[in-house]
């Protein structure tokens, strides 16, 4: 296995790796996150962009390095337009590799220098993550695949998203070969914290930015994947997702099944007949979601 540990590599990096941290609302958490980049010195530029959000970060990125960059969107049009900001100007700054990291995660320079040298000497890899915890240190579902029609109709469904994520933390748990003693090939990383490779995020026109909230990384790897090139996971390293948010809840579910039927729609390119069952489930998850948000007062 390669080591990651020489100052000379970890100097060379600095000049091309960038970072989109996403604000909306959580400026203590931001605020953490990008004193953690600086820490590291390893970023040629950090890109604090803030989601039209009611957070001011003039004054926190007023004494800040040059290389720390804030931008206040001037409206909210979710994760993939708020990232597609960050990215696009870490290409017009020359970087070739970035990092999409959430507010809500924490990782070390280790992820940074595998996960860039992993897409630089692997040129058929868009992108790239490492293993996941939680708070506690205790493993998730650390990838999963790409839906097809079928995974969507469970996942509007109380029961069948806890089926899939069930299933999706039960395969990650048993699989245990990785290619090289470090990797392998996946089909979908999580959004939290990832990084890819700027040039074919560019050619693969980004992050859709016709999702406000969920579905990204499900559209963008299936982009990946019909063009012929791959995600990777490592496991020489790991982050911590603190997952502050719950993903359920009336408003929640609403956007959540806008993007999947989005996704249905223009990339699986389902049919009538599909399209009048998906609306059947969506329906039967949404009376759900209300049942269990009038019980429990969410």
């Amino acid at each position: 296995m390669i080591s990651y540990t020489n100052e000379i590599m970890q100097v060379k990096l600095m000049s091309d790796i960038g970072i989109v941290i996403l604000n909306y609302n959580t400026y203590d958490l931001t605020c953490n996150l990008v004193n953690q980049a600086i820490e590291m010195d390893i970023f040629k530029a950090i890109v604090l962009v803030d989601n039209h959000s009611k957070d001011d970060f003039e004054g926190f990125c007023k004494d800040k390095k040059e290389n720390v960059i804030y931008i206040k969107a001037k409206e909210n049009g979710g994760y993939a337009k708020g990232n597609n900001i960050g990215l696009r100007l870490l290409a017009e700054k020359g970087c070739r590799i970035a990092f999409i990291a959430n507010p809500d995660v924490v990782f070390e320079k280790a992820c940074i220098i595998n996960i860039s040298n992993f897409l630089k000497e692997n040129k058929d890899y868009v992108i790239a993550s490492c293993s996941r915890t939680k708070e506690n240190g205790e493993l998730t579902g650390q990838y999963w695949w790409i839906p097809d029609f079928k995974y969507t109709l469970l996942e509007a469904l109380v029961f069948g998203h806890r089926y899939l994520d069930k299933k999706c933390i039960k395969k990650t748990n048993r699989d245990k070969a990785f290619d090289g003693g470090y990797y392998k090939t996946v089909e979908v990383v999580g959004g939290a914290f990832f990084g890819c490779e700027l040039s074919k995020m560019e050619t693969l026109g980004y992050l859709d930015e016709n999702t406000f909230l969920w579905y990204e990384e499900n559209i963008i790897s299936y982009k990946i994947r019909e063009a012929g090139l791959k995600v990777g996971f490592l496991n020489n390293c790991r982050y911590v997702h603190n997952h502050k948010k719950n993903g359920r809840g009336n408003k929640n579910m609403k956007i959540l099944l806008e993007s999947k039927r989005y996704y249905c729609y223009e990339y699986l390119k389902i049919n009538s007949l599909q399209k009048a069952i998906l609306a059947c489930f969506d329906f039967v998850g949404m009376m759900e979601q209300k049942v269990i948000c009038n019980l429990f007062n969410r």
